[in-house]
């Protein structure tokens, strides 16, 4: 009997102040049915973005790193800034991709209005991540703060962990990362997105209560991409799948099932 080719695995790709731990509870819940890869939006050597350039560079690094890979087509997540990183990407470079998931990915296309209020908030919290169990008893007792961030249910070890999490970026790389937030809308893109919704099967998911990149970011994506499958919006803040990641994988699983094998948009 013939052993079938390894399944690509899953690649998964974080946003501001991210580190791949945040994604290690969707990684363990999906593992029984597909390996994964978390990547970070780091600088490593590259420069900083241009209007011009956009996310080119670190689009084409990406894309060598994938080349890496090799094999078939995989599956791409991408959360938050890694969302805009990921689909990115996919326009790029579609014929690499079986299926694309973005989750609270921050819309770069209409620009930073929606961000702009918390992008002070993201500059002046790395004092916050030198002491990440304390910052983590300050989000459980300020009830909007939790609910903006996580999951209103997390426990205190859960946010514990992701502000430990946020604690391995440097702030090279957070610099790195604001300053694609900061970048310019792209007029016209509207057509591009719904060309490639219909290329490649696209799931869009959101939160309810996201203080970081607000739901109408995943609404105007929606808006652009009528083929994409969009998801109810989830409850919890920004990283709600810390708590909630057998919801979001079981979302997941159906959805790459039916789709990341065969590269269908049925």
């Amino acid at each position: 009997m013939t052993t079938p080719p390894p399944r690509p695995p899953l690649l998964m790709l974080n946003g501001v102040y991210g580190a791949e731990v945040h994604f290690d509870s969707l990684r363990e819940e999906l593992a029984s049915d597909f390996p994964s890869r978390a990547m970070t939006f780091r600088r490593d050597g590259l420069p900083d973005p241009t209007p011009e350039r956009g996310f080119g560079p670190v689009v084409e690094r990406l894309h060598s790193e994938i080349e890496r890979l090799g094999g078939a087509p995989l599956p791409l997540l991408g959360f938050s800034l890694g969302g805009a990183l990921a689909l990115e990407y996919a326009l790029a470079h579609p014929e690499r991709l079986s299926a694309l998931v973005l989750i609270n990915a921050y819309d770069r296309y209409r620009g930073s209005r929606l961000q702009s209020s918390t992008l002070p908030l993201l500059r002046e919290w790395p004092a916050a991540w030198t002491n990440p169990p304390l910052m983590a008893r300050v989000v459980v007792r300020v009830a909007w703060l939790k609910r903006g961030l996580f999951h209103p249910a997390a426990p205190r070890q859960v946010i514990e962990r992701g502000m430990m999490g946020a604690a391995l970026t440097t702030q090279d790389d957070v610099r790195f990362q604001i300053a694609h937030v900061a970048l310019p809308g792209v007029a016209g893109i509207e057509p591009r997105l719904a060309a490639l919704a219909e290329r490649i099967p696209v799931m869009l998911v959101s939160s309810r209560d996201d203080a970081v990149v607000p739901p109408a970011h995943t609404q105007r994506l929606a808006a652009s991409m009528p083929a994409a499958h969009c998801l109810p919006p989830f409850e919890g803040g920004h990283a709600f799948f810390q708590h909630d990641a057998a919801a979001l994988a079981a979302e997941v699983r159906r959805f790459l099932a039916r789709h990341a094998s065969d590269g269908t948009n049925a």
